[in-house]
């Protein structure tokens, strides 16, 4: 078993990574910090230096909490509807058009594949973590990875053209 010192620096290296893996899945910041601790508390008593674990570990862990409090609430969907309220706010100022659009094609891909796509660039994980936080193989993760960039492409690619041909019209 790892010792209090050694969960400490667990505890201080990726409480805040955590709590905000946390917050952007669940709107209410009570629920989030208390899932948090919920987090960190069952780390402490799984811990075993046969098995080590860090953040993806951790933000396996906090994934099943929140599937748990979804659950509870009987919420389902709730979760989508969160980070597409994420996606809209970071786009509408650029371009509000694209921002629903592209919500709509998130929304439109399997569930499996938004959330590889979420821990990939918002929370930036590797193949490799985002595989065990999935409890999937890395090479699943790539290929659904490159799916779902494969899904979005084309309306990406289309906002781009059109973003140059009214820029071209204002000249």
């Amino acid at each position: 078993m790892i010792d209090e010192t050694e969960f400490v620096a667990l505890f201080r290296e990726h409480h805040n990574a955590v709590r905000r893996f946390i917050e952007r899945r669940v709107s209410d910041r009570e629920a989030a910090a208390d899932l948090t601790m919920d987090c960190f508390e069952i780390a402490w008593r799984k811990r075993d230096p046969r098995d080590p674990f860090g953040l993806p570990w951790l933000y396996r862990t906090a994934r099943n909490l929140i599937a748990n409090e979804y659950r509870r609430r009987d919420r389902e969907g709730t979760l989508w509807t969160h980070i597409e309220d994420h996606v809209r706010t970071l786009a509408s100022e650029a371009e509000p058009a694209m921002a629903q659009r592209l919500v709509d094609a998130i929304r439109g891909l399997p569930e499996r594949e938004r959330e590889i796509l979420w821990l990939t660039y918002w929370e930036q994980l590797s193949a490799a973590e985002v595989a065990l936080v999935m409890e999937m193989n890395p090479g699943a993760v790539w290929t659904r990875l490159n799916r779902a960039r494969a899904r979005l492409r084309p309306l990406l690619e289309s906002a781009v053209v059109h973003a140059e041909g009214v820029s071209d019209d204002r000249r």
